[in-house]
């Protein structure tokens, strides 16, 4: 991997690449927990990630050492289709023996969006407090626009430089709601972002971001410990 473009892996449907996904996650979980003693995993929304969540919660882990965080989430009930909180429970935490104290959900009130990010913001860098690095894995995705998270292209969001944890409108998603998003500056700090992304509308975004230089918001993407991305031609 280096800094100009992501390592992309293909894969011929969403099945496979959501195994493969469950398998370095699981590897990661497992490393993280020996060396650091915790596994601080980030997740993303939308409907690609389900199936390696699903895969993911039948594996014997160290569940009682794996802390889930949220990449961005949508202002809406938790009971809510959209919900980033509901499609992860549904999929994963529902299914696996994780603590409930690990598992730290955006607070994402429509009215109080700004308040929501500083306090998700200030959790953070309390559970990071002493430690090099924030999450040990993003686990990110790719909407059709070149967006990643909410960071979505042409917003300011994007030139964010120093916090963690942002509110956007969300007038250029779907639904048009107030989301919470981490920036940058969040993922930059973290050990590694694995992208997954599925369907041939995908594809043009994939093979620009692997060819560097692409100037899209995932792509810009970076963590220190490198970025991954995972792309399948059936979504």
């Amino acid at each position: 991997m280096n800094a100009a473009a992501p390592e992309v892996r293909r894969y011929a449907d969403l099945e496979t690449l959501s195994a493969a996904a469950a398998e370095l996650v699981a590897a990661a979980a497992r490393a993280a927990s020996t060396e650091r003693g915790r596994f601080s995993l980030a997740l993303s929304g939308g409907g690609t990630p389900r199936r390696l969540y699903e895969m993911l919660a039948e594996k014997k882990l160290p569940w009682e050492r794996v802390h889930l965080f949220w990449g961005d989430e949508r202002c809406v009930p938790r009971e809510d289709p959209a919900s980033n909180y509901r499609l992860a429970r549904e999929a994963l935490f529902a299914r696996a023996p994780l603590p409930p104290a690990n598992i730290h959900p955006m607070p994402c009130d429509p009215a109080a969006a700004v308040e929501g990010a500083a306090a998700y913001e200030a959790s953070l860098r309390v559970f990071f407090a002493g430690t090099d690095a924030a999450f040990d894995l993003v686990l990110l995705g790719l909407g059709s626009d070149g967006h990643t998270a909410s960071l979505f292209p042409g917003e300011p969001t994007l030139d964010e430089p120093s916090r963690w944890v942002v509110s956007t409108p969300g007038l250029r998603a779907s639904p048009p709601v107030p989301r919470l998003t981490l920036t940058y500056p969040a993922l930059a700090a973290s050990r590694g972002i694995l992208l997954l992304a599925a369907g041939p509308r995908k594809k043009a975004l994939v093979d620009a971001a692997a060819r560097g230089g692409a100037d899209f918001p995932a792509a810009r993407a970076r963590a220190r410990g490198g970025a991954l991305w995972m792309w399948s031609a059936a979504d």
